[in-house]
């Protein structure tokens, strides 16, 4: 068997902006894998880096069950991969997971059988993106009544974000001077929705980076008495003397991990002992077999892991996989009500979201991801076709 042809599909407009990538092999077995940068900006980058990894390390017969070779020569011969960084690791991670889906759909497998087979029966998740059309800070204790009224018992919001009429989100500046209106706004946003939804429903809050460490610790400490089950991204990825300040200072749990690159992304992180749980992006770390080395590192410093998804429902797909595999895995990140907005779950034929039901994602055995694209939707959104013989 070997490489036969790579479709690259960039979804263009709409709230989230996919780059897709459909590898077929020569005796017909597809797989399919996505570079997760689907918001923000770079998804022209990375559909334009992925046809290039293609072009050169894909082509000329290669085996698709090589897949830590193929890996393993991009990160050495493409020069930039080392040192991190999302565009070149995005193509790489689509690529990888497209291996993995292309040699369990030969095997006859679904791909956590190849990471080790599966733990559980189906996934506990969270709900994001729930806030989706609230117009005002008087709208969100409603919105999150209606999610935990729908059977998710996790929502996770953005305590200092402004919603946009699309249900994106703005998130501030990192301030450099002590912003007291933003951090009296996000007391007040997570009192109103702990009040709506009561005691029992876990709440997690992502700050994004959004404010200096001082003013992080002083809105971590104003609102202990919510019961936050983490707080996201409480500093500047990079940051860690920060991150290890705020972590001696708050008594919530903290998660980070989406713009990490790889285990030596992670490396110094987990050497710091400054987070509770880690949040890889599968889509943009190294793909799905890196995500579980990763999660393996994280096991042997008693860390939780949770796998950051915010693109297509491929990466749904795809992360439903990995955390069916892994022993430390703690939560799914999940968007019920996202398929309001253009190009999330437009992308597959058989989307994973219409399948969760009491806020559980079920596992089931199909070979591969168990999911295939919806071409004709995506016919007007092929950004690249190389043959790879």
């Amino acid at each position: 068997m070997f490489l036969k042809s790579a479709r690259i599909y960039a979804i263009k407009g709409g709230g989230v902006r996919p780059v897709l990538l459909h590898l077929e092999a020569s005796e017909g077995v597809a797989g399919l894998g996505e570079a997760a940068v689907a918001y923000g900006v770079g998804s022209s980058a990375a559909a334009a880096m992925l046809e290039e990894l293609s072009g050169r390390f894909l082509s000329g017969r290669v085996d698709p069950f090589r897949s830590e070779a193929i890996t393993a020569s991009i990160r050495d011969f493409s020069f930039w991969a080392k040192g991190g960084g999302p565009i070149l690791n995005a193509a790489l991670s689509a690529i990888e997971q497209a291996l993995f889906d292309i040699k369990a759909r030969s095997l006859n497998v679904p791909v956590y059988d190849l990471l080790g087979g599966r733990l559980r029966e189906d996934l506990p998740t969270y709900a994001n993106g729930w806030y989706f059309g609230c117009a005002s800070d008087a709208e969100l204790p409603a919105a999150a009544e209606k999610a935990v009224a729908d059977g998710y018992g996790s929502l996770k919001f953005y305590p200092f974000a402004t919603i946009l009429p699309d249900g994106r989100l703005r998130h501030p500046a990192l301030r450099g001077v002590g912003d007291r209106e933003l951090v009296r706004q996000g007391i007040a946003r997570v009192a109103a929705v702990r009040d709506a939804v009561g005691p029992d429903v876990e709440l997690m809050l992502d700050l994004s980076a959004g404010l200096t460490p001082s003013d992080t610790i002083r809105f971590c400490r104003a609102i202990e008495t919510y019961e936050i089950a983490f707080i996201e991204e409480p500093t500047e990825p990079d940051d860690l003397g920060a991150l290890q300040l705020i972590s001696r200072s708050i008594s919530q749990p903290i998660a980070v991990g989406e713009r990490l690159y790889g285990r030596q992304g992670f490396r110094d992180l987990l050497e710091s002992r400054s987070v509770a749980i880690i949040q890889p992006d599968l889509g943009n770390t190294g793909g799905i077999w890196e995500g579980r080395k990763i999660a393996a590192m994280a096991e042997a410093y008693g860390l939780k892991v949770q796998p950051h998804i915010c693109a297509s429902s491929l990466s749904t797909a795809i992360g439903a996989h990995f955390s069916a595999a892994i022993p430390n895995f703690y939560i799914q990140e999940h968007f019920p009500y996202w398929d309001r907005i253009p190009g999330h779950v437009e992308v597959l034929m058989d989307p994973l979201e219409t399948r969760v039901a009491n806020g559980r994602i079920p596992i089931d055995d199909a070979p591969g991801y168990g999911v295939a694209l919806d071409e004709k939707r995506l016919s007007g959104f092929v950004y690249a076709e190389i043959d790879l013989r």
